[in-house]
């Protein structure tokens, strides 16, 4: 289902002449938009996300379970590693570890291999965290799914095709608009932003669907769970805590002046 789309935006959420700055005022306008109900989908009232509920109308799961995914995908459609790898990136998002588009990459990487470790994977989708850095522009979430199936799917090398690439990265982008109405992170955000428990529910919902994307594609295109990954772990907010020690521990010493 599709609804949302800003008035004086094009169907991918992005602004046309008569809105400026695309990933500006055109997303946000001070946090308001372009005007109109542009939200989320599927189970929103008024394209409000509803309080406790996640992107596009998925209910916000307990921190330490995980429900079955609501993407408006078919109940045939259902694939376990698909659940294992959303459940893991909501983990992470869950446990204050990871960002969305930090979240998804390491959760595919860590089920399925490739050339990045997860940890190198999720450095990754840093900058793409919170619409590009903060400026509110594509949905992280949306951003670490499409830089996952880079990994996987992007150009070999020099010379070498990337149609492939790019066909996963619009269809994925395409199914997102769809199911959310737009793409842009202040518009996804705009009617949650001053609810932070209704905000958290909604970045951890549209994390999950991220991972969701990614995964799908990926398995169609013959990608498959490395030997040993599956089951994936499960952290709690003790793991948080204990990396950030690590992580500081790890730090060089350094003398002020």
């Amino acid at each position: 289902m599709k609804t949302g789309v800003p008035p004086h935006a094009d169907m991918d959420g992005a602004s046309r002449a008569g809105c400026p700055d695309a990933c500006g005022l055109a997303c946000g306008n001070a946090g308001e938009g372009c005007g109109g109900g542009a939200g989320c989908g599927d189970g929103a009232v008024d394209g409000r996300a509803e309080p406790g509920a996640g992107a596009c109308g998925a209910p916000r799961p307990p921190v330490d379970g995980c429900l079955p995914a609501r993407t408006g995908q078919r109940d045939d459609a259902f694939d376990p590693v698909v659940e294992a790898i959303r459940c893991r990136a909501e983990n992470l998002f869950d446990t204050r570890q990871l960002l969305c588009a930090e979240a998804v990459l390491h959760a595919v990487a860590e089920t399925l291999g490739g050339p990045l470790s997860p940890d190198q994977a999720a450095a990754l989708g840093t900058p793409f965290c919170q619409g590009m850095g903060g400026a509110g522009c594509t949905c992280g979430a949306l951003s670490g799914a499409v830089a996952a199936v880079g990994l996987y799917r992007g150009r070999p090398e020099r010379g070498a095709g990337g149609a492939k690439g790019r066909a996963l990265a619009r269809r994925m982008h395409d199914a997102f608009r769809d199911d959310c109405g737009a793409t842009c992170c202040r518009v996804l955000i705009r009617h949650v932003r001053h609810d932070k428990t209704a905000h958290f529910a909604q970045c951890r919902a549209l994390t999950g669907k991220g991972a969701v994307l990614a995964a799908r594609e990926l398995l169609a295109e013959g990608v498959r769970p490395r030997d040993g990954a599956l089951p994936l772990p499960s952290d709690t907010g003790l793991t948080l805590w204990r990396n950030r020690l690590r992580a500081l521990l790890r730090l060089p010493f350094r003398r002020r002046g």
